[in-house]
């Protein structure tokens, strides 16, 4: 079971919980394959976590954003409240603040990553489509 944001679920991935709304109605029932169609309605509805089977996704995004680093930094800095109940479980709302943060980073830079590679992909295409015009039109078909 893993909590993850909605803008990084994935077709194919089944909700561990039912989405509810604020009045406790359920809008869809555990176990559901999401579908692309079944994202984009919960993203209309403002839905902003769901909770999916597994975990299909890795939140940490193995160390390298700083929210990642702010997730590590939290048993340094509730050291002295090992004993507290609460604080514990402060520091364990932090910590999933943080790892969801760390996952909506890591999909936004991969996204910018992909739509960059098919910018490229796109010019060189085009270079390509460009140059066989050229070269029939000087007749060397």
């Amino acid at each position: 079971m893993q909590k993850i944001p909605v803008k990084l679920a994935k077709p194919g991935m089944k909700l561990d919980k039912p989405v509810t709304r604020e009045n406790g109605m359920v809008v869809l029932a555990e176990g559901l394959e999401l579908t692309e169609g079944i994202i984009s309605k919960l993203e209309s509805m403002n839905v902003e976590r769901i909770v999916v089977k597994g975990t299909p996704l890795d939140l940490g995004d193995n160390g390298n954003s700083s929210w990642a680093q702010k997730a590590e930094r939290l048993d340094f800095l509730f050291r002295r409240y090992s004993k507290d109940k609460w604080m514990f479980r402060v520091k364990g709302f932090f910590r999933e603040y943080f790892n969801l943060k760390a996952a909506a980073q890591k999909a936004e830079e991969e996204a910018a990553r992909l739509a960059e590679e098919q910018a490229a992909a796109e010019a060189a295409e085009a270079a390509e489509a460009a140059a066989a015009a050229e070269a029939s039109e000087n007749g060397e078909v």
